[in-house]
């Protein structure tokens, strides 16, 4: 009789084991939710470490470009998601970390709502204009505006954060006026740049890199801690002397809160597994992006930052 008790019981544990094991996988196809176009950068990322990671977790990932409000309908829909590892947001830190500081009635928490799973790569932004201002150094570009208040006209991918931030900046530093001209992304900016009918705008190293290749644009100055390996004689703002520009911005995967913390840590060993590939990384320096792996630990304590500077920044 005592045999068969713990036989039972030994059969009991095991199932409870294996049921717990079992609710910790990933069982259905997983969509990656892109808050923005297809073909930009946070679209070609997306895609690019999907394959690897779908591999590791043995499912399908579906790339869904849901874009609209600056972020905004994408980060609503995965906040509204199941936090069963089915549904993830990859984005840069803009709809969560910028926009519940601009936007009323944003419509999510970025700390209740959504948990880090790593981070994919980091972007820098860079003020170009068009070859034919005849514009090539910072200075230079400051007469041009001081001349034309028109020409402080600048272009911006999308409202507030860094590319915002650098007109403000320019304007209190060079005593010049700059007014931000919203582009629903970058790609109608960059036909806008190469073909002379904006003055200058912001946009991420990827598209600023490419247009500097056609000789059409210069590249004036970046922001973020540090010069781009992939334009290494355009300055920082910070060396020029423009202060509070060296940020950086960010690509991350979230997830609804609530994942498990097993799922959680399986989901970043495949992302950071993704980011190890040669040919992802090959991929990432022919965007002029570097990649920028970390663990779970890094990545929640990189975002607790982000939450905390711009959180400043937009302190009434």
């Amino acid at each position: 009789m005592k045999r068969s008790r713990r036989a039972a019981l030994l059969a009991l544990c095991w199932g409870i084991a294996a049921s717990a094991a079992s609710a910790q996988e990933f069982k259905q196809p997983i969509r990656f939710v892109v808050p923005f176009g297809a073909g930009g950068a946070t679209d070609v990322l997306a895609r690019l470490v999907a394959t690897r990671i779908g591999k590791d977790l043995g499912q399908t990932v579906i790339i869904e470009n849901k874009p609209g409000a600056g972020g905004q309908i994408g980060a609503q829909a995965v906040k509204g998601a199941p936090a069963d590892g089915s549904v993830f947001l990859v984005t840069t830190e803009h709809p969560l970390v910028v926009l519940p500081h601009i936007t009323p009635n944003v419509g999510y928490s970025p700390e209740k709502d959504f948990g880090i799973m790593g981070k994919i790569a980091n972007l820098q932004w860079a003020l170009s204009t068009p070859a034919s201002t005849g514009v090539k150094t910072m200075p230079q570009f400051i007469d041009y505006v001081r001349r034309d208040a028109t020409r402080g006209n600048f272009g911006i991918p999308l409202t507030g954060g860094i590319p915002t931030m650098i007109g403000s900046v320019i304007a209190k530093k060079g005593g010049v006026e700059m007014t931000p001209i919203p582009y629903a992304g970058g790609a109608p900016m960059v036909t806008h740049l190469l073909g002379g009918q904006l003055s200058t705008g912001v946009t991420g190293t990827p598209e600023a890199a490419a247009m500097q290749k056609t000789g059409k644009v210069v590249v004036l100055a970046l922001a973020g801690s540090r010069r781009s390996a992939y334009l290494p004689d355009v300055p920082t703002f910070n060396e020029l002397g423009y202060p509070d520009l060296d940020v950086d911005s960010w690509i991350a995967v979230f997830a609804p809160k609530g994942l498990p913390s097993a799922m959680a840590e399986k989901f970043n060993a495949a992302l950071r597994a993704a980011l190890a590939e040669p040919e992802v990384r090959t991929k990432l320096a022919d965007l002029s992006l570097e990649a920028t792996p970390t663990t779970l630990s890094e990545a929640s304590k990189e975002y607790a930052s982000a939450l905390a500077f711009w959180a400043r920044a937009y302190k009434p």
